[in-house]
């Protein structure tokens, strides 16, 4: 049973990853975003605090990543639905689709933070553990994201209804990853980003595991 699940899991993730490459516009224009976004917030003001930067970096993030992941359900129409339940289990299917959202969050949210310190230079003072709020927080966003697009796809608004599904538990998961990470900008690591960094663990597997109970019987319509 592992191994069936763990081999559909990865046929799906190729599908995923083969389906980009073939079809690079969203990831392209992601990309186009993050940079665009960057240029902007140094043009508008070079001389950036540590504190506005930080902030500035967790908006763009937002901005330029919603359109990238969110996509995952809503592009697939009612035959395409079909066809990937011939081809994998309900399981496998979801766990691919947020393995491969967390690739796309976590690389979009790694160039953004690298363009905002080419242009800005980086404020942060420990690297390590600013880059641990980056990869929690970006996981949770695009498990965030993939199930809000699974829910709306059912729908005739779906790319109205995800921003608007996906505020109230991305406020959580953002709140936490800007007050932890705001700790990073000072010379002395304060013991409390350890507290921060197991809540944001937390709350993506709790997001986890309400994406695994709410998928199956979406799967079933």
């Amino acid at each position: 049973m592992a191994y069936t699940l763990a081999r559909q899991t990865m046929s799906m993730l190729r599908m995923e990853i083969l389906g980009d490459i073939k079809r690079p516009t969203v990831l392209i224009a992601a990309g186009l975003q993050v940079f665009s976004l960057g240029l902007l917030c140094f043009l508008s003001n070079p001389t950036l605090g540590a504190k506005t930067w930080n902030s500035l970096f967790w908006l763009t993030v937002i901005f330029s990543t919603l359109q990238a992941v969110s996509k995952t359900f809503i592009s697939i129409g009612r035959s395409r639905w079909i066809y990937l339940n011939q081809l994998a289990s309900p399981s496998a299917i979801i766990i691919a689709k947020i393995l491969y959202a967390w690739c796309i969050m976590i690389f979009l949210c790694l160039l953004d933070m690298g363009v905002f310190a080419f242009f800005m230079s980086n404020p942060v003072q420990h690297i390590g553990t600013y880059l641990g709020f980056v990869l929690l927080v970006s996981g949770g966003l695009g498990t965030v994201f993939t199930m809000i697009s699974a829910i709306a796809s059912k729908t005739a608004q779906a790319s109205f209804l995800v921003p608007v599904l996906s505020l109230p538990i991305i406020l959580p998961l953002l709140l936490i990853g800007v007050q932890g990470s705001v700790k990073c900008l000072n010379p002395v690591l304060v013991p409390s980003v350890d507290r921060d960094l197991m809540l944001l663990g937390a709350m993506n597997f709790l997001v986890l595991v309400l994406a695994g109970v709410l998928f199956n019987p979406l799967w079933r319509e």
